[in-house]
C-alpha cells in the first residue's frame, strides 16, 4: 500500500492561500531527552523530558498583503491545512482520506523575499508553533498545545499523570 499527498488548501485566519504557497514544511514532533547516568548503571541512557520547540516553515511565491497581514509577531496565528490522501494499492486507488493539519503560532522570521530577473521570488517565512494537530482519516495523530500541557498521540494522553500530579 503507498499513501500519497499530492497537494493541500492551505487558510490562514480564514484566507484561502492555494497557489500562492510553493511550499509548507509542517512542525516535526522531537522529543526533548535528558542523559541518565548512576553508580550502579553500566552505560548511560536517555529518558524523556519534553518536546524540543517547534516550528512551521512557509514558502510564499509572490508578495500576497491579503495573507501577510496576519503575520503579526505579537499575535498567535491560526494555520489549517486540508488535503486528500490516496491509498493506493496494487489494483489501484482504493480510497482517499482527508489529513488536516491545524497550526497555531507567532511569525519569528517575515521575510520580504529577494527579486532575480526571470525568476520568481520566493520567501521563506518562519512560525514559532506553540499548538498543532494531525488528523488522518479523521483520527487525531497528534495533538500538541504547549501553553495548555496537552500532549495526545493517537488518542492518548501522555501528559494525563503528569498533569495530574500538579493539581
Amino acid at each position: 500500500m503507498i499513501n500519497s499527498i499530492i497537494n493541500a488548501n492551505v487558510y490562514i485566519q480564514s484566507v484561502k492561500l492555494a497557489g500562492k504557497l510553493t511550499e509548507l514544511e509542517l512542525p516535526a514532533v522531537k522529543i526533548k531527552t535528558q542523559e541518565v547516568t548512576a553508580l550502579g548503571l553500566y552505560g548511560a541512557t536517555e529518558v524523556p523530558a519534553g518536546i524540543e520547540k517547534m516550528e512551521a516553515k512557509f514558502k510564499f511565491n509572490a508578495i500576497y498583503p491579503d495573507a501577510w497581514k496576519h503575520e503579526n509577531p505579537h499575535r498567535t496565528c491560526r494555520l489549517t491545512v486540508k488535503s486528500d490522501m490516496q491509498v493506493v494499492s496494487a489494483a489501484g486507488v482504493s480510497e482517499n482520506v482527508p489529513v488536516v493539519a491545524t497550526i497555531a503560532g507567532l511569525f519569528k522570521e517575515m521575510p520580504t523575499g529577494s527579486i532575480k530577473p526571470q525568476e520568481r521570488l520566493e520567501a521563506e517565512h518562519l512560525m514559532t508553533v506553540s499548538y498543532y494537530k494531525l488528523e488522518v482519516n479523521r483520527e487525531v495523530v497528534w495533538e500538541i498545545d504547549v501553553f495548555n500541557n496537552i500532549f495526545r498521540h493517537f488518542g492518548q494522553d501522555l501528559l494525563r499523570e503528569f498533569n495530574a500530579n500538579q493539581k
